[in-house]
């Protein structure tokens, strides 16, 4: 099997380093040149891996001919711009979560994968957790009976706090690029998870506090609840929050049971988040389940990416196009219901409730 080669569009995501160190590892494609218009990127680039051609406009890259595909790690808004236009030069593309910075930009994105036939992946970091995946499973096939309600939790003490670069919380802190603040960050995680044992919701409802820190302009912290005609979906979103605990990837609720997922938190931007497990609670008593491993095509979003690319199949529903725009629409849903005061109902008008 011939590696692809692979491009990629901006360097201020700090996901971009992982993904890069995953990309080199695997044998299904390589890394041939990548746009940034930061220098202190692209020289962090070039001390990585100096056979790969660097430039310091997107359109430098989006312009060469020797490209199989793409990964893209720009802010929000901008990345999924980069998305539409890659899928109209004819290359499939892979979009860092949660897509893009508002409803409008993630229609437009998966429009163009659409109008294009060509694959769009948005990788979601926990996605590659098999601990998450088997806890969905089970849970999906009935382990805890019909399910009642989906909790899910992401946060930490903000972004600057976490280690995140500079080029990173430059965007991350401006709503215009990321599309929000907390919200957009971390109640995605949550939305893709009810998304797929639920369902799309009926409605939601949100409340995003005034900032606690001085000088934020967007959300630092957040709660989405999800209406399903039997069960509710609770999303959290911190960026206030001290340590990792609890360390819950998920809790799903049941009829005759609870599921809670057990995932060890990194404690700076780029580590590990460690081995997960699970743990079924029912009438009978507790009990830890190990998970499988994943297949060896699903161990990281590029290994992932390009196989489903060379073998012509579709992605995961996890990373699928389709479900990464509803997930968009959920934040975009709580992003109006927090502003209202009130109950959103879904589908999503793109004018004014």
């Amino acid at each position: 099997m011939a590696r692809l080669s692979v491009g990629v569009l901006g360097l201020s995501h700090d996901h971009v380093w992982g993904n890069l160190a995953a990309l080199a590892a695997g044998d299904h494609g390589r890394l041939v040149a990548a746009a940034e218009p930061d220098g202190r990127l692209r020289e962090r680039l070039r001390d990585l891996d100096g056979g790969v051609a660097t430039h310091d406009t997107f359109d430098a890259l989006l312009e060469r001919r020797d490209l199989d595909a793409v990964m893209i790690f720009s802010d929000n808004r901008t990345s999924a711009d980069l998305g539409v236009r890659a899928l109209g030069r004819g290359l499939p593309v892979m979009v860092e979560k949660p897509m893009a910075a508002d409803l409008p930009g993630a229609r437009a994105l998966l429009a163009a994968a659409r109008a294009a036939g060509l694959p769009l992946m948005v990788n979601w970091p926990t996605a590659w957790r098999p601990a998450l995946r088997h806890g969905l499973t089970l849970a999906r096939d009935g382990a805890v009976g019909a399910p009642v309600q989906l909790s899910h939790r992401g946060g930490h003490a903000g972004p600057r706090e976490f280690g995140c670069s500079p080029q990173f919380c430059d965007w991350l802190y401006d709503p215009a690029r990321n599309g929000g603040g907390a919200l957009v960050d971390y109640c995605g995680y949550g939305a893709v998870l009810c998304r797929l044992l639920f369902g799309r919701p009926h409605a939601v409802i949100a409340v995003t506090p005034p900032p606690r820190k001085p000088g934020l302009v967007a959300e630092d912290n957040a709660v989405v609840v999800l209406s399903y005609p039997s069960a509710l979906g609770l999303l959290e979103a911190s960026w206030t929050q001290i340590g990792g605990e609890p360390a819950f990837a998920m809790v799903v609720y049941g009829e005759g049971g609870t599921l809670l997922v057990h995932q060890p938190r990194p404690i700076r931007e780029g580590e590990g988040a460690g081995a997960g497990r699970v743990q079924l609670v029912t009438r009978d008593g507790s009990r830890v389940v190990d998970p499988p491993p994943l297949p060896p095509s699903e161990r990281d979003g590029p290994t992932h990416f390009l196989s489903c690319v060379n073998a012509g199949r579709a992605v995961t529903a996890f990373c699928a196009a389709d479900v990464g725009c509803d997930v968009q629409e959920v934040i975009a849903a709580g992003q109006r219901a927090s502003v209202l005061g009130r109950r959103v109902g879904l589908p999503l008008q793109q004018g004014p409730a």
